[in-house]
């Protein structure tokens, strides 16, 4: 196992990588005495594939409650089930959230313990690349309102995350591609020798590796370098900026039209690393429009993703819907949408003197109506 340290002082935590480690958190929970009693949200499809890998491990009495699959649940209506759910079990502060599931379970998951009884113990056990490499790790929570995306949240900190990365094993090719969005960011923000290496086993990012025995070893450890690499990148981003003041928002490189995207097409069209590779790729587009960028690197960008499967064009959607929608989104401040922008692989600038015009040519050069 890895453990990369998210070091917050008094809030800080472990994020513990593995593979085929999953029955090995009850361990845990029980040497750092992080709850009396777990209360597990999880979904069906999630809970029948690993619910019982992780309650045969747990010491402790356990409740495990499932949640619909799909953004959709993430709402204030669900969030009121599982306050009901938590009243019955009889959790109290001394109780343990855990997360099982994607990025809607974990930032369900941190909604409800940052929230009940005004903050108790949760552990990120993430089982979807995205929900590995971004989602679980930060301490953002929140529910989607009908106009924006986790529009309502709070930072709050898990007390650690755990990745077993046998569990992307068992995802589907597109929930595999989602996630791979978020690694290909961490390349363009942070990390160009990453990016590289992405680029070079791009061919090998696929699910086809783990259909047989003698393939799924080399991809379970390859998949595993991924997600150490990422996670390193977004702890170092976290230390230094927890609350999104400044340094994090380099994080919402290409969520700036991506959660729009979604938004306006009700979160069924695309999932939300589809609509963040399309946003990419139009901030990318606008940084050379604004001179900041070269058209080689524009290229390299769009075609890695296109590599891995992931969509880089927008279909049957207004360029003028897609920009009234910005001003809404939280990224905006002072009135002025604020744009992470590449300057070259490895290296962004955040701008909110973005030009509507620039806007709107990229938007229409990549389908927007």
């Amino acid at each position: 196992m890895v453990k990369i340290k998210v070091d917050l002082k008094d809030r800080g935590y472990d994020v513990i990588v593995g593979t085929d480690t999953l029955p090995e958190l009850g361990a845990l929970i029980e040497a750092d005495k992080l709850g009396r009693e777990i209360f597990i949200i999880t979904d069906p499809l999630v809970n029948d594939l690993y619910g019982d890998i992780l309650r045969k491990g747990l010491k402790q009495r356990a409740k495990t409650v499932e949640v619909a699959r799909g953004e959709q649940q993430k709402n204030l209506k669900i969030a009121a089930k599982l306050f009901d759910e938590l009243v019955k079990f009889g959790a109290h502060r001394d109780s343990l959230i855990i997360g099982l599931g994607g990025g809607v379970i974990g930032d369900l998951a941190g909604f409800i313990a940052a929230t009940y009884m005004r903050g108790i113990n949760y552990i990120q056990v993430p089982t979807t690349l995205l929900a590995q490499v971004d989602a679980a790790i930060g301490g953002k929570t929140g529910v989607n309102h009908p106009k924006c995306k986790n529009l309502i949240g709070c930072f709050y900190q898990p007390k650690a995350v755990f990745i077993d990365v046998k569990t992307l094993s068992t995802l589907p090719a597109r929930e595999l591609r989602t996630g791979l969005a978020e690694v290909v960011k961490y390349g363009v923000i942070e990390d160009a020798d990453f990016f590289k290496f992405l680029e070079a086993n791009a061919h090998h990012l696929n699910t086809k590796a783990f259909e047989e025995e003698e393939t799924k070893r080399a991809a379970l450890k390859l998949w595993q370098t991924i997600v150490v690499e990422s996670v390193k990148v977004k702890a170092k981003v976290v230390e230094k900026d927890e609350k999104e003041a400044g340094l994090r928002m380099i994080l919402n490189y290409g969520h700036t039209v991506g959660h729009v995207i979604e938004s306006l097409t009700r979160y069924r069209a695309y999932n939300h690393g589809e609509a963040v590779a399309i946003g990419m790729v139009v901030a990318a587009m606008i940084a050379q429009r604004m001179g900041m960028l070269d058209k080689e690197i524009v290229i390299r960008i769009k075609g890695l993703l296109e590599k891995l499967g992931l969509p880089t064009e927008i279909d049957n959607l207004p360029a003028k819907k897609i920009i009234a929608a910005l001003s809404i989104d939280k990224k905006v401040s002072a009135g002025k949408v604020n744009f992470v922008l590449p300057t070259k692989l490895g290296s962004v600038d955040v701008r909110n003197n973005v030009p509507a015009s620039i806007i709107k040519q990229s938007l229409v050069e990549l389908g927007a109506k």
